[in-house]
Parts: structure tokens; sequence; C-alpha cells
């Protein structure tokens, strides 16, 4: 029937031992931070014209 000396295969053993395919999240994270401070910077640009007249 089987062989008993074969090892089995399991599709779960097979994915421990390989690494993820998939993006890496350091790089996804790092680029959101990224995005974001442009964003913060962006914004701020916009409103320090207005900012400052209304101070002056």
């Amino acid at each position: 029937m089987s062989n008993p000396e074969a090892p089995e295969k399991r599709p779960e053993a097979q994915a421990e031992d390989e690494p993820s395919q998939g993006p890496s999240l350091v790089l996804l994270y790092t680029l959101v931070a990224l995005a974001l401070a442009l964003a913060i910077a962006c914004a701020a640009m916009i409103v320090l014209p207005f900012y400052r007249r209304h101070t002056l």
C-alpha cells in the first residue's frame, strides 16, 4: 500500500520551509511613513502663509 520509509508530503510543512513571497512589510511601512511625512509637509506649506499673515 504505502511505503513506510517515504516521508509524508504535507502542504503545511512546505509552506513553513519556504520564505514568504509577499512584499516586504518594512518597505511598505517605510513608504507609508514617507508619504505621511510628505503630506504633512505639503499641508504645512499651504497653511503657513495664512498663519503668518494672521499673526502679523
